[in-house]
């Protein structure tokens, strides 16, 4: 197994960092501080970031392929201007569910959005997935959920990966083409392949599976036929999400917490919640345009 070391990339302490996506537009790396209801903007050449602030929690930024961005708030995925200054409804999400707020999402081989929920209040599987097609319509995928996570795309876009936390597996499902159909077809791994539990997720271009370890301190990368093949260990016990960028796409983007973390961990671990980075082996797959 390849061994590496992640360092930070920026300081910058984020409650619970999440949600974080590669543009090739702009080399730049995109993702959220749910709990500080930001959107940071990480510019690779320059090593530079800008931070704008949001009106509510969101979960997860895309860039629009024709241009502003989609984000995730708790109960409806929207869209907004470069400037993130308006908002407009695409999809309402779960509003008989309080419990429950709009968690990890992914752009699928099509253009559009697939995303899952997060028990707030419980481990109750009460959530569920969805897919929101580019034209603007919404499909439950499937329920049963209690903290949907990791979910990715194989390179050739015939799998969809997801893991739901609070079990720990990393599911496999089959999509059909034009994602007309969605089938389980076996697990990719184990809750116990690795330290700590399934977290956000990528997939490089390979097929090879990287997985964030919450509470495991490190990233670890699964090859197609569920072996560990690589672990980068953390300055934090709490990486949430990855994402293969850089202007070759071989560097390794991490978002981290600090939210439920003790005070004796952060005193272990002082740049928990930091954006940290790494270089692996594998290429990144080169970003899918969101097109909702």
């Amino acid at each position: 197994m390849r061994l590496h070391h992640a360092h930070t990339a920026f300081d910058c302490h984020n409650l619970l960092g999440e949600g974080c996506t590669w543009s090739a537009a702009d080399q730049s790396l995109w993702w959220t501080d749910i709990e500080a209801k930001s959107v940071f903007r990480w510019d690779d050449n320059s090593r530079a970031a800008t931070v704008r602030q949001l009106p509510n929690r969101a979960a997860f930024v895309f860039p629009r392929a024709r241009g502003g961005f989609v984000l995730g708030f708790p109960k409806s995925v929207v869209v907004t201007d470069s400037n993130f200054t308006n908002f407009v409804q695409v999809a309402e999400i779960e509003p008989h569910l309080p419990q429950t707020r709009v968690n990890d999402a992914k752009i699928d081989p099509y253009g559009g959005i697939v995303l899952g929920t997060y028990n707030e209040q419980s481990r109750e599987p009460v959530g569920s997935v969805y897919r929101i097609a580019p034209n603007g319509d919404i499909v439950t995928l499937f329920s049963g959920v209690s903290a949907a996570n990791g979910l990715e795309f194989s390179p050739d876009g015939q799998i969809m990966y997801f893991t739901d936390t609070a079990d720990g597996t990393i599911r496999c499902f089959a999509v059909a083409p034009q994602f007309a159909g969605l089938a389980e077809i076996r697990p990719l791994a184990g809750p116990n392949i690795a330290p700590g539990s399934p977290d956000g997720a990528t997939v490089d271009i390979e097929g090879g599976y990287w997985s964030a370890r919450l509470r495991g301190g490190c990233v670890v990368r699964i090859d197609r036929n569920g072996r560990l093949t690589d672990r980068v260990d953390m300055p934090s016990m709490a990486p949430t999400c990855v994402a293969l960028g850089g202007e070759d796409l071989r560097t390794l983007f991490i978002t981290s917490r600090r939210t439920r973390q003790s005070s004796e961990e952060l005193l272990r671990f002082p740049e928990s919640g930091n954006l940290f980075r790494v270089q692996v082996g594998q290429a990144g797959r080169p970003p899918v345009s969101c097109i909702v």
